[in-house]
């Protein structure tokens, strides 16, 4: 996948840590469930449990069986692959 980092949701401190890398210029609010970042009018959430959404002005995103998430900090994006479905949520800049 490219220049993409592969990181279990399993390994949840590596999770928190590049999410938190990944909202350098946004916010974070992390709880005993999971961790969400805002950059602009962008979110992510992850939970512990492998449940994702994600939201910008013009689409969302959801699912809930994710056991891998892929980053690509040069990009500023975090990447979602679960079977046939797939989704990049970039930072905006």
């Amino acid at each position: 996948m490219g220049d993409y980092e592969r990181v279990p949701v399993e390994d949840w401190s590596d999770v928190t840590d590049r999410l938190r890398k990944l909202a350098a210029d946004g916010e974070v609010s992390e709880s005993d469930e999971g961790i969400e970042i805002t950059v602009g009018s962008a979110t992510f959430l992850v939970t512990k449990d492998g449940r994702v959404s994600a939201g910008m002005p013009l689409h969302d995103f959801e699912d809930g069986e994710v056991e891998v998430l892929y980053f690509d900090h040069d990009r500023g994006a975090v990447r979602v692959e679960n079977g046939d479905r797939s989704y990049e949520f970039r930072a905006p800049s």
